[in-house]
This record gives structure tokens, sequence and C-alpha cells, in this order.
């Protein structure tokens, strides 16, 4: 399986659901229509969501489509773990200090821009089924 792909094969819950995460030490992504945005780490995955995550708001606008899966790990592994996803999938949301409203913008017009492709793809093969039987 595509080392992109295993992501979207983890747990994962939505932002209405966060309470219900696990209490145990892991790594998490925020995604949202199959985009990688944040990878994080914690000692324990539902608390770190209970206390407003500095990244609640901008995964907050991602709803409905955002999704929060994770990876339960050992407390020793969780650092290098970390380290080794963000460098392999370099999320747009790591390395950036605090939110911005043209942050925020971007993000809406990439989920929502993605989502309009996918619609319009799906019509296009529908409407190619139906003129061709």
């Amino acid at each position: 399986m595509s080392d992109w792909l295993r992501i979207f094969w983890l747990p994962s819950k939505s932002i209405k659901k966060l309470k219900e995460l696990p209490k145990h030490a892991g790594v998490y992504y925020i995604t949202a229509l199959w985009i990688v945005l944040y990878v994080g780490k914690t000692k324990n995955l539902r608390n770190r969501w209970k206390n407003d995550h500095h990244r609640y708001q901008q995964f907050r606008i991602l709803h409905p489509f955002g999704r929060l899966h994770y990876k339960v790990l050992e407390m020793d592994r969780i650092d290098a773990y970390e380290k080794s996803e963000i460098s392999r999938f370099r999320p747009k949301w790591n390395g950036t200090a605090r939110v911005t409203f043209w942050n925020l913008l971007c993000l809406f017009i990439a989920v929502w821009g993605r989502l309009a492709i996918y619609v319009l793809l799906l019509l296009l093969a529908i409407a190619t089924l139906i003129y061709f039987l």
C-alpha cells in the first residue's frame, strides 16, 4: 500500500467526535479530502484535543470534510515517528506559527475547490455513461 494512502486506513474521528478519541499516546494527522494538513504527537489524544488545540480553529472550518486520523504508539517511539511523518508528508500547517486570514482563505479555497473538481468529474463520468448507453 502506498505510504500516502495508509493514513486513510487508520482510525479517525470527525471534528464533532473528538471527545471519543482514546486516552493513549500517539501521532495524529489532520486531513481533508485526501490532503494531509498537519502531523502532531501527544501523550494523550483525547486531552490534547479537549483543551482547545492551537489548530482547532483551522480544523473546524474543514467540517464536514476534516478528519483526525491517529496511530497509537508507545511513548519512546513517538518523537522519531512524528519527525519521519512530517518529513515524509511535509504538511502545510506544520512549521506555520499562527493562523492568519489568508491561511484560512487559501485552505477554504483548496478544500472546496477540490470538492468541486471531484463533483464535476463525477458528473462528467455520469454524462459519458448516459451518452454511450
